[in-house]
Protein backbone atom coordinates (compact mmCIF):
# COMPACT_ATOMS: atom_id res chain seq x y z
CA UNK A 1 0.00 0.00 0.00
CA UNK A 2 1.45 3.32 -1.11
CA UNK A 3 1.49 6.57 0.86
CA UNK A 4 -1.44 8.07 -1.08
CA UNK A 5 -3.59 4.99 -0.47
CA UNK A 6 -2.81 5.18 3.26
CA UNK A 7 -3.83 8.86 3.34
CA UNK A 8 -7.11 8.03 1.59
CA UNK A 9 -7.80 5.21 4.07
CA UNK A 10 -6.97 7.45 7.00
CA UNK A 11 -9.26 10.21 5.64
CA UNK A 12 -12.09 7.73 5.06
CA UNK A 13 -11.63 6.27 8.56
CA UNK A 14 -11.60 9.74 10.12
CA UNK A 15 -14.77 10.72 8.23
CA UNK A 16 -16.48 7.52 9.36
CA UNK A 17 -15.49 8.12 13.00
CA UNK A 18 -16.74 11.71 12.86
CA UNK A 19 -20.05 10.51 11.37
CA UNK A 20 -20.40 7.86 14.06
CA UNK A 21 -19.46 10.29 16.78
CA UNK A 22 -22.08 12.85 15.79
CA UNK A 23 -24.74 10.19 15.41
CA UNK A 24 -23.96 8.78 18.83
CA UNK A 25 -24.42 12.12 20.63
CA UNK A 26 -27.87 12.05 22.20
CA UNK A 27 -30.33 14.79 21.35
CA UNK A 28 -30.98 17.36 24.04
CA UNK A 29 -33.38 15.89 26.55
CA UNK A 30 -36.56 17.91 26.82
CA UNK A 31 -38.15 18.30 30.24
CA UNK A 32 -40.83 15.75 30.96
CA UNK A 33 -44.44 16.82 31.28
CA UNK A 34 -46.06 16.55 34.68
CA UNK A 35 -49.75 15.96 35.33
CA UNK A 36 -51.38 15.61 38.73
CA UNK A 37 -54.73 16.37 40.32
CA UNK A 38 -55.85 16.74 43.92
CA UNK A 39 -59.54 16.67 44.83
CA UNK A 40 -59.77 18.81 47.97
CA UNK A 41 -63.45 19.65 48.43
CA UNK A 42 -67.03 18.97 47.39
CA UNK A 43 -70.06 21.23 47.65
CA UNK A 44 -73.71 20.25 47.20
CA UNK A 45 -76.27 22.69 45.85
CA UNK A 46 -79.61 20.85 46.11
CA UNK A 47 -82.65 22.07 44.22
CA UNK A 48 -84.97 24.29 46.32
CA UNK A 49 -87.91 21.88 45.93
CA UNK A 50 -88.01 18.14 45.26
CA UNK A 51 -89.00 18.71 41.63
CA UNK A 52 -86.06 21.03 40.92
CA UNK A 53 -82.55 19.93 40.05
CA UNK A 54 -79.41 20.44 42.08
CA UNK A 55 -75.70 20.00 41.39
CA UNK A 56 -72.56 18.75 43.08
CA UNK A 57 -69.31 20.66 42.51
CA UNK A 58 -65.87 19.25 43.29
CA UNK A 59 -62.53 21.03 43.11
CA UNK A 60 -58.95 21.33 44.23
CA UNK A 61 -55.59 21.93 42.55
CA UNK A 62 -53.91 20.44 39.51
CA UNK A 63 -50.65 20.57 37.60
CA UNK A 64 -50.34 20.01 33.87
CA UNK A 65 -47.10 21.03 32.16
CA UNK A 66 -48.02 19.51 28.80
CA UNK A 67 -47.48 21.97 25.90
CA UNK A 68 -49.62 25.13 25.95
CA UNK A 69 -52.92 24.68 24.16
CA UNK A 70 -53.41 21.04 25.20
CA UNK A 71 -56.03 19.87 27.67
CA UNK A 72 -56.59 16.88 29.93
CA UNK A 73 -59.94 15.24 30.61
CA UNK A 74 -61.34 15.13 34.15
CA UNK A 75 -64.48 13.20 35.01
CA UNK A 76 -66.16 12.16 38.23
CA UNK A 77 -68.99 10.09 39.59
CA UNK A 78 -70.15 10.68 43.14
CA UNK A 79 -72.24 8.52 45.44
CA UNK A 80 -74.54 9.99 48.06
CA UNK A 81 -76.70 7.81 50.29
CA UNK A 82 -79.93 8.39 52.22
CA UNK A 83 -81.39 9.04 49.64
CA UNK A 84 -79.19 7.62 46.91
CA UNK A 85 -77.82 10.12 44.38
CA UNK A 86 -75.23 9.50 41.66
CA UNK A 87 -74.20 12.92 40.30
CA UNK A 88 -71.47 12.96 37.66
CA UNK A 89 -69.64 15.43 35.49
CA UNK A 90 -66.80 15.82 33.03
CA UNK A 91 -64.69 18.61 31.62
CA UNK A 92 -61.27 19.59 30.31
CA UNK A 93 -58.48 21.41 32.15
CA UNK A 94 -55.98 23.47 30.16
CA UNK A 95 -52.25 22.78 30.23
CA UNK A 96 -49.11 24.82 29.79
CA UNK A 97 -45.64 25.36 31.27
CA UNK A 98 -47.01 27.61 34.06
CA UNK A 99 -49.97 25.44 35.07
CA UNK A 100 -48.67 24.31 38.47
CA UNK A 101 -50.93 23.94 41.53
CA UNK A 102 -53.71 25.76 39.67
CA UNK A 103 -57.23 25.80 41.15
CA UNK A 104 -59.96 23.88 39.35
CA UNK A 105 -63.61 22.95 39.86
CA UNK A 106 -66.11 20.81 38.01
CA UNK A 107 -69.91 20.78 38.41
CA UNK A 108 -72.12 17.75 37.86
CA UNK A 109 -75.00 17.57 35.47
CA UNK A 110 -78.24 18.65 37.21
CA UNK A 111 -79.94 15.92 39.25
CA UNK A 112 -83.09 15.82 41.40
CA UNK A 113 -81.38 13.61 43.97
CA UNK A 114 -78.39 15.79 44.98
CA UNK A 115 -78.53 16.64 48.69
CA UNK A 116 -76.36 17.84 51.56
CA UNK A 117 -74.36 15.23 53.43
CA UNK A 118 -71.71 12.56 53.00
CA UNK A 119 -70.40 12.00 49.47
CA UNK A 120 -67.83 9.61 48.01
CA UNK A 121 -66.17 10.89 44.83
CA UNK A 122 -64.56 8.68 42.17
CA UNK A 123 -62.40 10.82 39.86
CA UNK A 124 -60.59 10.08 36.61
CA UNK A 125 -57.79 12.41 35.47
CA UNK A 126 -56.14 12.13 32.08
CA UNK A 127 -57.52 8.60 31.70
CA UNK A 128 -56.28 7.38 35.10
CA UNK A 129 -58.72 6.47 37.88
CA UNK A 130 -57.80 8.10 41.19
CA UNK A 131 -58.54 6.64 44.64
CA UNK A 132 -61.99 7.45 46.03
CA UNK A 133 -62.24 10.55 48.24
CA UNK A 134 -64.87 11.20 50.91
CA UNK A 135 -66.31 14.61 51.82
CA UNK A 136 -69.24 16.20 53.60
CA UNK A 137 -70.98 18.37 51.04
Amino acid sequence: MGPITRIRWAAALAAALVALGTAAVPAAVSPQSVTSLDVEWASADPGPLPLFFGTLTIGGTYTCTEPAGTTVLVSFTAIQIMPVALPSGAGNLSCGPGVVDAPWSLTSAPSQDVHYGYVSVLTSFNGVALPAEQFTA
